[in-house]
């Protein structure tokens, strides 16, 4: 027997999807993802910002509002936002955006600049835009737009919690952002999920980041969850030449070193991971680890918050 049925469209009246531009950037792709109960009087929640919304907004949204999570999350509400590239721009552009978006100034003329930009060649050839050029120096730009102008304008429309200790993730080359968004004493973020980063870019920009922090800073007040994949180590000369493994590990000591005491990180050096497969198994990992809620590593945080959402469910 053939089973009679009409396809339509499944939607969400909690995700919204719209375009912002920024001056001095261009345009981005937002995608915001509501908790359940966004709309009970005098709410505010957290916000999870995610970027390269573009390729990984998806997975947090589903981390954190599918319907497994829907069922029995250890996570507190959180709005969901993917700051991405527009799709019109193709990958040539989403290429050579990311990389000024998300660097500070660099000339890009070391080894690993000459691969990125052999890279970028290749997709603009075959895209047909000889004309477009890539180049680093915008973190402070792109940092001011979410801070000073993304996030405060969210929250005149979503019921966020601009004063919570809201999270940022980000991956490889985004994964660069986040470790100098790290040592910014003017971020909006406390906590961070850094899969893969681009450790070998800019030429030391993240350990000079640190130094000038630890340099006027007593303290560092975060939660961090640090990864990147077993393989991607020593999988190919280019991706040795990131420094993903080093990164990780370098962030790690360094709190080490540095004694922080409100610091707190979880780091990770995953097996059977590619830069590719990663962010799958990364992302899920590092809400839970950033939250507190991690098994194996945050027992107790985890008894205590099953306990109060029994109670609640009691009640």
């Amino acid at each position: 027997m053939t089973l009679q049925f009409t396809p339509e469209p499944a939607t969400t009246e909690r995700h919204h999807r719209f375009d912002v531009t920024a001056e001095g950037l261009g345009r981005y792709t937002i995608d915001v993802s509501l908790p359940r109960g966004h709309d009970a009087a005098g709410a505010l929640f957290p916000v999870v910002v995610v970027l390269d919304g573009n390729l990984l907004f998806d997975i947090a949204q589903v981390s954190l509002h599918g319907g497994f999570a829907n069922t029995g999350n250890v996570l507190p509400p959180t709005i969901v936002v993917g700051v991405g590239y527009p799709a019109d721009e193709g990958m040539a552009g989403f290429y050579s955006r990311r990389n000024y978006d998300f660097h500070g100034p660099w000339a890009m003329t070391d080894p690993l600049g000459q691969v990125l930009h052999n890279i970028f060649n290749m997709l603009k050839k075959s895209e047909g835009k000889p004309d477009l050029e890539m180049r680093a120096g915008g973190y402070e730009r792109f940092m001011g737009f979410l801070r000073d102008e993304l996030l405060p304008s969210l929250a005149t429309r979503y019921p966020i919690d601009l004063q919570a200790r809201n999270t940022l993730i980000g991956d490889s080359s985004g994964g660069h952002f986040v470790l100098r968004a790290l040592y910014d004493s003017r971020s909006p973020f406390r906590r961070y999920v850094c899969v893969s980063p681009g450790f070998g870019a800019a030429e030391g920009a993240i350990q000079k980041a640190e130094a000038e922090y630890a340099a006027s800073h007593a303290d560092l007040d975060v939660d961090l969850f640090v990864c990147c994949g077993r393989v991607e180590i020593d999988q190919s000369q280019f991706t040795a030449m990131c420094r993903f493994g080093s990164g990780v590990v370098w962030v790690a000591e360094q709190f080490a070193i540095r004694q922080w005491p409100s610091a707190r990180i979880d780091w990770e050096i995953m097996n059977h991971e590619d830069h590719a497969s990663i962010p799958l198994r990364a992302v899920a990992a590092g809400l839970r680890s950033v939250h507190r809620r991690r098994p194996g590593v945050h027992d107790a945080e985890i008894k205590e918050s099953q306990a109060a959402m029994l109670k609640a469910l009691a009640g």
